[in-house]
């Protein structure tokens, strides 16, 4: 355990495969062994109703989404992050992403332009909507959020929350460091890219807004298949290289190492909705390099090329494509490798 004895860690939950109360059930298992934050992602369900369920069944670990994404209307996102910050008891972060440009357009009817400069108002917006009290009005009027005259009918228990962005590419990076009180690096990887993108432009956006790298926590998305038989967790880690190599923002991630040409076949697979041919065409090099994979020796080791590149190690289980008992074994098998 020496290389993660420095690292906060934490399960992210997508719920993809695994029931609510299963869910739940996990939360609690890993606030048991040592887990001392537990996040809740925004596709399968909905970020704040799971995170709800679980802050019933843990007592001490924080709790966050990761992410809620900004095509909700900013006023219903400070009310959830308003009524979890109360049930939590202090212990909830808001992180906040924007999701792929496809996702907002086709399934929230939202046009996708000027994300970065998008992300920056709705975190604003949802900052002035929160100092908001029922003799104080606040306005925001920016160019893609109006706010007219918000009161609201009940003030907040706590003056402020934490924010976090998800990010990926340079310039959303810079916002982090810019605006937010944390990031989330997204589930897809290497040394090489914490060295040469993230650190680079948090620094940049840390001198923008004149501040420095003190109380910003950097948070980096994992995903994780354990297996004591090290051959069954490399072939449950390639359905998560599989899914999210299709998402073109990840091209910063992959095509540094040499991975274009496999990312491409696996889009190309993913076209046909051909799910074998995408997973054939996940390289062993590119698990190496990518995720953590192997016996709970193996993963805990590989993390030391990670050494001191971010604060908070939030795993994930794959499980695109997978058995849902599989997905479930995972759970626990991962768990219990980073069990203090």
């Amino acid at each position: 355990m020496a290389q993660v004895q420095s690292l906060k860690w934490g399960v992210l939950f997508n719920g993809d495969k695994l029931p609510l109360d299963h869910i739940v059930r996990f939360a609690t298992q890993a606030e048991d062994a040592g887990a001392e934050s537990i996040w809740a992602a925004e596709l399968w369900r909905d970020a704040f109703v799971p995170l709800t369920a679980i802050a019933s069944a843990v007592r001490t670990v924080r709790l966050g989404t990761a992410v809620a994404h900004f095509a909700r209307p900013p006023m219903l996102t400070e009310l959830g992050a308003m009524s979890l910050a109360e049930y939590t008891h202090g212990r909830f972060i808001l992180g906040l992403g924007t999701a792929p440009k496809d996702w907002n357009e086709q399934w929230h009817g939202l046009e996708y332009r000027k994300p970065v400069a998008r992300m920056r108002e709705y975190v604003e917006c949802i900052r002035t909507m929160w100092r908001g009290s029922p003799t104080q009005a606040v306005e925001y009027n920016g160019e893609f959020y109006q706010v007219c005259n918000y009161q609201r009918l009940t003030e907040p228990l706590y003056p402020s929350i934490p924010i976090y962005l998800a990010a990926v590419l340079p310039n959303m990076i810079q916002l982090a460091g810019a605006l937010a009180d944390g990031i989330i690096l997204n589930v897809l990887n290497t040394p090489q890219y914490f060295t040469d993108v993230v650190h680079p432009n948090l620094k940049k956006g840390f001198s923008r807004s004149g501040r420095d790298r003190d109380g910003f926590e950097i948070c980096a998305v994992k995903c994780c298949a354990v297996n004591t038989d090290r051959q069954q967790a490399r072939d449950l880690a390639r359905h998560a290289v599989a899914f999210y190599a299709t998402l073109p923002y990840f091209d910063v991630i992959l095509d540094p190492p040499g991975f274009t040409e496999a990312k491409l076949a696996i889009r190309d697979a993913m076209a046909r909705n051909d799910v074998p041919a995408m997973l054939a065409a996940v390289s062993d090099e590119m698990i190496d390099a990518l995720v953590l994979s192997g016996t709970p020796d193996d993963v805990r080791q590989q993390l030391a090329a990670f050494d001191g590149l971010f604060d908070t190690l939030l795993l994930l289980s794959p499980s695109f494509a997978a058995d849902p008992e599989e997905v479930r074994h995972n759970n626990a098998a991962m768990i219990a490798a980073f069990a203090e």
